[in-house]
Order: C-alpha cells, then sequence, then structure tokens
C-alpha cells in the first residue's frame, strides 16, 4: 500500500514514472508549470502533442516526458475558477473529473508512481483548500493502486494548505505529508 504524499518540490525533476501537466484543450504550452514542462521536455513533446486530438476539459492524455525525469507525461484541461459563483459546483466536478481522468489512463498505461502539482489552483485560480480537497479524495481512493502517488507543490505555503486540508478531512485514510 502506498500513501499520497504532499511535498514541497520542482515538479519537473520528479523521478516517477508520469507527471501531470495541467494542459491547455489544444495541446500547446500553457503558462505556468505548464510552460516550465513544455520548456524543459522540448520540442519533440510541441511534436508529439501535435499528433493528438484535442482535451476537453476533464479529460487527460499520455505523452512521454521527453527531455523530463519522468517516463511519460499525462495531460489534463483543468476548469477555470469563476470566483465562487453559480458555477462553482460545476467546477469543482469537473476538477474531480481531471484527477479520475488521469489516474484511469495512469492504470490503463501501467503507471505505478505518479506527480501531480496542485491541478486547478494555479493560473486557474482555484483556491488551494478546495483543490486540496478534490483532489485528495480522488487521490485516497486509489492509493493502493499505485508505488506512489505525489502532490508537488512550489511554495511551502501551498504546502501548509494541502497539508492542514489533509489533516482536516484524511488523517486516519493513508494519506502523508513530507518535504522530499
Amino acid at each position: 500500500m502506498s500513501n499520497v504524499e504532499i511535498i514541497h518540490a520542482d515538479l519537473t525533476s520528479m523521478p516517477v514514472d508520469a507527471i501531470v501537466c495541467p494542459a491547455h484543450k489544444h495541446l500547446i504550452r500553457g503558462q505556468g508549470i505548464s510552460a516550465q514542462i513544455y520548456d524543459l521536455a522540448g520540442p519533440q513533446l510541441v511534436e508529439e502533442c501535435h499528433s493528438l486530438e484535442e482535451c476537453k476539459v476533464g479529460e487527460a492524455r499520455l505523452t512521454r516526458a521527453h527531455n523530463l525525469p519522468a517516463k511519460y507525461l499525462i495531460h489534463t484541461v483543468t476548469p477555470q475558477w469563476s470566483g465562487g459563483d453559480q458555477w462553482t459546483a460545476q467546477t469543482l466536478q469537473l476538477l474531480t473529473q481531471c484527477y479520475e481522468s488521469v489516474i484511469a489512463l495512469a492504470l490503463s498505461n501501467n503507471i505505478r508512481s505518479l506527480a501531480f502539482p496542485a491541478l486547478g489552483a494555479g493560473t486557474n485560480k482555484t483556491p488551494h483548500s478546495l483543490a486540496a480537497h478534490q483532489g485528495l479524495t480522488v487521490l485516497q481512493k486509489h492509493i493502493d493502486s499505485f508505488e506512489r502517488l505525489i502532490v508537488c507543490l512550489h511554495k511551502e505555503a501551498t504546502q501548509d494548505t494541502w497539508q492542514q486540508t489533509y489533516r482536516q478531512f484524511f488523517q486516519n485514510s493513508g494519506l502523508s505529508h513530507t518535504s522530499p
């Protein structure tokens, strides 16, 4: 049985089977961590993505990771947060679908170690406490299917928020929060 790890580290340096890339629907270089992943993976990633069909919000696509230490990238298009209005429930459902799609694609490709950023919480602005709850709820259901599930956060304050969410909702469910 594995644990979900909540760490503060550089996602692009993770030596795992796959890292998750927040994606643009046309699988082109986006902003934030997406831009960093594309820049480091190199032009081969751009070429490979051109051969894939559009990825709708909540779906996932698999590519090689090229120049990154991971073997694969799993791209998923996250929903845009709209400020807690009437679309909040739909946004959170779509964010959950992103995690579920990534997990399903990983399992169907025999991926045993997987590192996630804070999906939806970067440039798409979902509050980290809500993004953490949605993500950890899905990951907690699948801990027995992987050797390693990691939430890799680039700021210590973000890690603190995810750890607080963990403690509040998942303390006794097989999750851990560590630093690399």
